[in-house]
């Protein structure tokens, strides 16, 4: 049999079934009713419905769809309520039906409920977001605190060259400084406050660098007396402090990046001084050694280092000679009795390559012997 015939015997049975239901529909009342016999879902068959008793209202088949309709409507609307998307549809194919109006105030209330809740949750990831941005902002002026801080309180000593006891006794934030935690370790010529921040900087390609600065509180004893103090930061720590501030690596081996990097911090440290001690005057000094630390914490992976008196450390060279750090002075300002150095490593040191600034005693019998002429000389 031909496919041609078959077409021919399919439009005639469709001609026949439409003649014989034209006696009682329209061909358009036909044709809604027909898609809502042969609707492949729900939703489908349900606008199906709507639409029929919407269009045709007095339609051949409108009693068999209306019983359908409004039959179904109690069960849908049940399982519709509970959610904005449920109350959505059931007002979509019932929009005059029973519920109507119930559906209406809860889908309203629930939107209110969910536009709050949308509102809440960017309240609070923007709240959130604004933790993070101060938790990191503050966490990145780590070092300036530190600086600002030992600054106020090292300077605020009223008493050098004077048994620690009576440091203490004469100064209670010194007092408190010292005492909180990191608790100092002590040997019987310093002890050193230990501190330590892990942190990550972001370099070209969105890499993330993990880096550490470190920073040493150190008193000098002398028989028990509190003759200096320094504040150091190892591992050329202006570099690292700048990193830590900044989110910029710094290449330390680049002598323009590195020199950038101490004029970055002496800027900010010179305004702290001048601050703390605003009567101090510059002076010119010549560059003192850095002995290393005598004293390690207890781990290097732990800056919360209990309080321990401890031996001294072994830092001789091979030569059996102390490794001494000769920095560079980078500026120097003397306040009442005592002077303070600001100076970082030297492009050639290979030690613990020392940043800071340091506080010493100044001994005026020292200073006025080193400065007098030699009665020869004053004679000649």
């Amino acid at each position: 049999m031909s496919a041609v015939f078959l077409k021919r015997v399919w439009a005639l049975g469709l001609a026949v079934a439409l003649g014989g239901c034209a006696a009682y529909a329209s061909r358009s009342d036909y044709a809604a009713y027909r898609r809502y016999r042969l609707a492949s879902s729900e939703m489908d068959e349900l606008r199906a419905m709507r639409d029929y008793l919407e269009a045709h209202p007095n339609g051949r088949f409108e009693p068999e769809i209306r019983a359908d309709y409004e039959a179904f409507e109690g069960d849908y609307y049940e399982d519709a309520r509970s959610t904005q998307a449920g109350l959505r549809a059931y007002l979509e194919v019932y929009p005059r039906g029973r519920f109507q109006e119930e559906a209406a105030r809860r889908l309203a209330a629930l939107s209110t409920v969910r536009s709050r809740r949308v509102n809440d949750d960017a309240e609070r990831r923007t709240r959130e977001q604004a933790e993070r941005d101060a938790a990191l902002a503050e966490r990145r002026q780590w070092a300036d605190r530190a600086v600002a801080y030992w600054s106020r309180v090292l300077l605020g000593v009223s008493n050098w060259d004077v048994p620690m006891e009576q440091v203490v006794a004469d100064s209670a934030d010194f007092d408190q400084a010292f005492v909180a935690d990191p608790r100092p370790r002590c040997s019987a010529t310093e002890c050193v406050k230990f501190y330590a921040l892990s942190y990550g900087i972001t370099a070209v390609g969105q890499t993330r660098l993990e880096r550490r600065i470190e920073l040493a509180l150190r008193l000098r004893l002398d028989e028990g007396r509190l003759v200096g103090a320094e504040l150091l930061m190892p591992n050329r720590g202006f570099s690292r402090w700048y990193e830590l501030e900044n989110n910029t690596p710094v290449l330390d081996a680049d002598p323009e990046s590195r020199q950038a990097t101490i004029e970055w911090a002496l800027a900010r440290i010179i305004p702290i001084l001048r601050e703390t001690v605003p009567t101090a005057a510059a002076v010119d000094v010549a560059s003192e050694p850095i002995d290393a630390l005598g004293v390690q914490p207890a781990s290097l992976a732990d800056s919360q280092a209990e309080e321990v008196e401890a031996e001294e450390v072994d830092v001789a060279d091979e030569e059996g000679e102390m490794a001494l750090v000769l920095p560079l002075v980078l500026q120097a300002l003397e306040h009442e009795n005592v002077r303070v150095v600001v100076f970082a490593a030297a492009d050639e040191d290979e030690g613990d390559a020392f940043d800071g600034f340091q506080i010493r005693v100044i001994h005026e019998e020292v200073e006025n012997a080193e400065g007098a002429a030699q009665p020869d000389e004053a004679d000649g």
